[in-house]
């Protein structure tokens, strides 16, 4: 069985590299990108089962880079930020909200939460009642 993918969009280079190592030694493949233009194209790519978003990302064309991605893909989204956007961000849409620098357990802990939730979803919409 494939190894389930995870799009990081992320532009901190050091703190891109130790989440994605965390993910990846937990078993999951990890796609990255620094900015939305590059997330977006690979969401296209790559078909991910869960993005990872840092909220620091610049506004594109005048909307925000979560919103922008939520309303185009229906993936669990982990974001990731400061503690004053918590409520903003998880009443937008976000299926979780960590604070920067996330602790890497947690982040872990979280991926597999949500893709195994996201599963099982799967699972109940193809088994017919």
């Amino acid at each position: 069985m494939e190894p389930e993918r995870i799009l990081l969009i992320e532009k901190d280079e050091v703190l891109a590299g130790k989440e994605a190592a965390a993910l990846e030694e937990a078993g999951y493949k990890v796609v990255r990108a620094t900015d939305v233009f590059d997330g977006i194209k690979k969401l296209y790519e790559a078909h991910p089962d869960l993005i990872i978003l840092a909220m620091e990302l610049p506004v594109v064309n005048g909307e925000d880079s979560f919103l922008r991605i939520r309303q185009a893909f229906y993936l669990p989204i982990i974001v990731l930020g400061g503690q004053e956007e918590l409520t903003d961000m998880l009443e937008l849409g976000a299926d979780a909200y960590l604070t920067k620098p996330p602790s890497l357990i947690e982040l872990v802990g979280r991926v597999r939460s949500l893709l195994r939730r996201n599963r099982g979803m799967t699972r109940r919409e193809i088994i017919p009642s």
